[in-house]
């Protein structure tokens, strides 16, 4: 028996889902081997359910891919504020570092970076590598065999940031020893970083003591 082209593409779809009877899609299977026409519309059919088939729960999926956007974007935003965060922090923690060195004052060791000079009648000291933030002077008179003479004693200190900061080429002048406050009397000049207590009232010998410590930076 034959059956109309129109009846049987519209029993193709319960065909495609098996759900129609044994009796139908054995007409249907004999109808499309010998129906070029209809055989070419289940193809089509087969192709288009390949295609336009949506996944189960499609509109859930769509929520769930939303909403991982929406974490991905608050991960995101929280990241950004914990780097600005520690930015801020690092950069808080780094200020505070320099402050405390540049109030960490130490003095300077001799290591042929300090000089003293007689300039227009007054004595002048040059710290090389650094700058001098602290002058620690003692001017002291001793007499030797009925001969008196003047010894200037000092350190300077400089700040822990100035050591790590500055370079041979930075220096820093101070005065010693002015002319109108008899420059032209000092005989020598010592750099000593040990203890100036008393230091003016001390024996030949105690001063002596000291003058071995110290470098002797000028001479008349």
């Amino acid at each position: 028996m034959s059956y109309p082209c129109n009846l049987i593409q519209d029993l193709l779809p319960l065909y495609i889902d098996g759900v129609c009877s044994e009796d139908s899609k054995a007409i249907i299977e004999q109808h499309l081997s010998e129906c070029p026409a209809c055989k070419e519309y289940y193809a089509s059919m087969c192709d288009a359910e390949e295609i336009v088939i949506a996944p189960p729960n499609a509109e859930r999926e769509y929520k769930k891919a939303a909403s991982f956007q929406a974490v991905k974007k608050k991960l995101l935003r929280k990241q950004i504020l914990i780097v600005a965060a520690s930015i801020v922090l690092l950069a808080a923690i780094f200020f505070a570092a320099v402050g405390v060195l540049k109030k960490s004052v130490n003095v300077v060791e001799y290591d042929d970076n300090i000089s003293v000079s007689m300039i227009d009648d007054s004595l002048v000291g040059r710290l090389n590598g650094s700058r001098a933030t602290y002058i620690k002077i003692k001017r002291v008179t001793v007499t030797a065999e009925g001969q008196e003479e003047n010894y200037l004693f000092y350190y300077v200190s400089d700040t822990k940031w100035d050591d790590l900061t500055t370079n041979k080429d930075v220096f820093s002048e101070y005065v010693l020893c002015p002319a109108d406050k008899g420059a032209d009397q000092i005989d020598r000049v010592y750099y000593y970083t040990g203890d100036y207590a008393d230091i003016e009232t001390m024996s030949i010998d105690e001063l002596q003591e000291v003058i071995d410590a110290s470098v002797l930076l000028w001479s008349k």
